[in-house]
């Protein structure tokens, strides 16, 4: 009896690796798009808890369409927005390269997206940092603040680095879809 349980277990691990054409697919489910659902993906990428998560409705003004967000505040300093809207044409998602000091492309496991910056002004604003993840008829944007920009973020101490919220934009939970 032994040998059948041992060839059962055996076989039913080799189905559940089988090199299929669905092996490569995950049934991923859209989160909701309120502040607590998006803070739930983002949970998922940045091993800190926000002491505040509220509306994030800036890209819906800015943007001038339905673009449901969360604003993630960590400590005194760390501000996270993450949004999603239809794809536009705007210079917020440096769609035209004007707004920020920098738009550079940034690869990340595989997806191109786009890393944005502006600058320190002093006495005036510390800079912001946004990736963005142009998808097929959506922008997934992730907007931090907090630290000074001086340069590429990439190489700068950010309280919530480039490669979370690379990860975070390129999730797939963040959808309109």
């Amino acid at each position: 009896m032994r040998p059948l349980l041992v060839a059962l277990v055996g076989a039913l691990l080799l189905a559940g690796c089988g090199g299929g054409d669905d092996a490569d697919e995950v049934d991923v489910h859209p989160a909701e798009l309120t502040p607590d659902g998006i803070a739930g993906v983002v949970a998922d990428h940045v091993d800190r808890t926000p002491d505040k998560v509220e509306a994030w409705d800036v890209m819906t003004r800015e943007l001038e369409v339905d673009a449901p967000g969360a604003a993630l505040t960590f400590g005194r300093e760390d501000f996270l927005g993450v949004a999603v809207a239809p794809t536009t044409d705007s210079p917020l998602v440096c769609a035209d390269r004007s707004f920020f000091d920098e738009c550079v492309d940034l690869e990340h496991d595989g997806e191109q997206l786009v890393l944005a910056w502006q600058e320190l002004e002093q006495e005036e604003d510390p800079g912001v940092v946004y990736v963005i993840d142009r998808r097929d008829g959506e922008d997934v944007i992730a907007h931090y603040s907090g630290t000074s920009i001086e340069g590429d973020p990439r190489d700068l101490d950010l309280g919530i680095t480039v490669d979370e919220m690379a990860g975070i934009v390129t999730d797939q939970r963040l959808t309109l879809g």
